[in-house]
């Protein structure tokens, strides 16, 4: 592995920076290495350079090929695994401060994945972020070379995806918010906390909500939260118990009551029956 980590600088200093440079680096991958699962205050993007992998976050699987670049929010716990057959190779950037989320954020809208921007010309990235990796020292200078290899990094991520000033500042309250509930669905959401973040009414953002959608948030969320249940179900081991604390439930007999309630089946028979088939 090869690694940059500027360290003249506290992260407590870069957070309150409109945007700052953390770390990059470059790793070629072992069969079945893995990393984490990792909570971070920081933003960081890998960039797959060859191989194939997968990344666990938020509740959601992403199998990852040369070509797709993840992306992993500050905030938000990771997982991710180079395949053991062909191992992935890739290289990261992360970064910090006072405009870094919305920066990551914007990307994540524009994908269908959220999470994973497809079919990129790596290359390009890969030799910025080289410029970084080979700095030597910390200090000023080479802080702000970071910076500003950072920037370039940035603003071809956004170009490649095509995201340009008026989408960023032309916004959808509701499609807002729906991402929102896409990225967070997995937490105990209370739709006072939201609507505050979002300085608008509860009622209102119900009412905006429902509008665009056809369904209240509590719905929305509630459906998000059973299609992810039905999946771990059918696709891991994890008892009911854990699947039920993951989404954000406050039992397992909440949980359990919830799910018999919409698919008329409780929990441990839908595995039982998917088993069986």
């Amino acid at each position: 592995m090869k690694e940059y980590k500027e360290t003249q600088h506290s992260i407590h200093y870069k957070s309150l920076s409109d945007l700052s440079f953390y770390s990059a680096g470059y790793e070629k991958c072992k069969p079945s290495y893995s990393y984490g699962p990792k909570y971070r205050n920081y933003q960081l993007i890998h960039f797959v350079l060859s191989g194939e992998g997968t990344l666990h976050i938020n509740e959601q699987t992403f199998n990852l090929k040369q070509g797709d670049a993840f992306l992993i929010p500050s905030g938000k716990i990771s997982y991710y695994k180079a395949s053991a057959t062909n191992p992935w190779c890739y290289t990261w950037i992360s970064f910090l401060g006072i405009n870094s989320q919305n920066y990551i954020y914007q990307m994540m809208k524009k994908t269908n994945d959220i999470y994973i921007i497809h079919n990129l010309d790596i290359t390009k990235y890969k030799t910025l972020i080289d410029e970084i990796i080979n700095l030597q020292e910390n200090n000023v200078i080479h802080y702000l070379k970071a910076n500003s290899l950072l920037f370039l990094i940035l603003a071809q991520l956004f170009e490649d995806i095509n995201l340009s000033e008026n989408q960023m500042q032309t916004k959808s309250l509701a499609n807002d918010l729906k991402f929102y509930f896409d990225v967070n669905y997995a937490e105990k959401l209370i739709l006072k906390d939201i609507a505050k973040k979002f300085g608008i009414h509860p009622n209102y953002l119900t009412r905006i909500f429902h509008e665009k959608f056809h369904l209240s948030p509590k719905q929305y969320i509630m459906q998000l939260k059973l299609k992810k249940a039905r999946s771990l179900l059918i696709t891991t081991e994890l008892s009911i118990s854990i699947i039920a604390s993951s989404l954000g439930f406050d039992d397992q007999l909440a949980f359990s009551r919830t799910f018999k309630k919409e698919f008329s089946i409780s929990p441990s028979m839908y595995r039982k029956y998917y088993a069986e088939k």
